[in-house]
């Protein structure tokens, strides 16, 4: 196969540290693509697994590898988005894959809406026992506009928009000012929100991607999450820019924003500091999660050990 001289219609920006083990299944999962027109820009990130070897592996000429030294997944999209040829990007992690649809559909959703930031799909979550579960179950509508009221209305039981299940225009990403450089977790939320706020993001509930619990080396089992997120400081400077909004909206936003904290205050009690965890759900004042934070403030009284046991009896059942 040799490279056309024209760009292709799709740029797909893969990240890559330390996924020697899974970027063949992620690369193969673009390669089998119904839709073929696209270029892939693996970015490596200064792995020392021998990540970059497998890329080389592949004959494709579609095929780019990028070389940087380690500064992070957000330098690593960005310089991706840089070397691109194509006008809309897609993302995917090194140890995601793609349905084999994916791309096809999210451009049925881009002639659907061309307006739109970006055009995201479902995805779909598979846990360490292979079981599946839709990433986003809580919308009726088949497809949406995800502007920001319905993005937090959405989004505060989980990010509706997830980073190897979406596509965006090239020049609203760079208008939002791409990925922030230097954080580890939240990164991606932060920036599907910023283009949220500048174009509507347009969303299909059917599956596009899919997320591997059981892969290594993900940000989320070596970063421990924040107390407070990024996009919590982008989410209070778009509020205090807009005119005054609606109950309803600022009761969504400020879910969105418990969803998060309950995941610190989570890992604290399992894992950190048990008064920490409870100290901030003392501080999160949710509704919707009210169940939860006072599960987790009587499991906060509970030794830590015991804690872990019951975490692996639940793992265990679901399996």
């Amino acid at each position: 196969m040799t490279v056309s001289s024209s760009p292709p219609l799709v740029s797909v920006v893969v990240p890559l540290y330390n996924k020697a083990e899974h970027v063949a299944r992620a690369l193969g999962s673009v390669l089998t693509q119904t839709f073929q027109d696209f270029e892939i820009l693996v970015v490596d990130d200064g792995s020392t697994d021998g990540g970059a070897t497998v890329v080389e592996g592949f004959v494709d000429p579609r095929i780019r590898l990028i070389r940087q030294a380690n500064a992070g997944v957000s330098v690593a999209r960005n310089n991706g988005v840089d070397a691109a040829r194509a006008s809309l990007i897609a993302f995917l992690d090194a140890d995601d894959a793609y349905r084999p649809d994916f791309l096809e559909n999210a451009l049925t959703l881009r002639a659907r809406y061309p307006a739109a930031g970006g055009f995201a799909m479902n995805y779909e979550v598979i846990d360490q026992a292979g079981l599946g579960r839709p990433g986003v179950p809580h919308t009726a509508e088949p497809t949406l506009l995800l502007d920001p009221a319905t993005y937090f209305r959405i989004g505060k039981f989980g990010s509706p928009v997830f980073s190897s299940s979406v596509v965006v225009d090239r020049a609203v990403l760079e208008r939002a000012g791409g990925f922030p450089a230097g954080v580890r977790l939240g990164e991606d939320i932060d920036t599907w929100l910023r283009i949220c706020f500048i174009a509507p993001i347009a969303f299909d509930r059917r599956l596009g991607g899919i997320y591997f619990l059981d892969a290594g080396n993900r940000a989320v089992t070596t970063n421990p999450p924040p107390e407070r997120y990024v996009f919590f400081d982008t989410i209070d400077r778009w509020v205090a820019g807009q005119p005054p909004l609606s109950r309803e909206v600022l009761a969504d936003i400020n879910e969105f924003k418990n969803f998060f904290s309950l995941i610190y205050a989570r890992f604290q009690i399992r894992w950190g500091v048990p008064s920490e965890g409870r100290r901030a759900l003392i501080n999160c004042h949710t509704r919707d999660f009210a169940l939860g934070k006072w599960k987790w403030l009587l499991a906060s009284l509970l030794p830590q050990r015991w804690q872990h046991a019951i975490g692996h009896i639940k793992q265990g059942i679901r399996s």
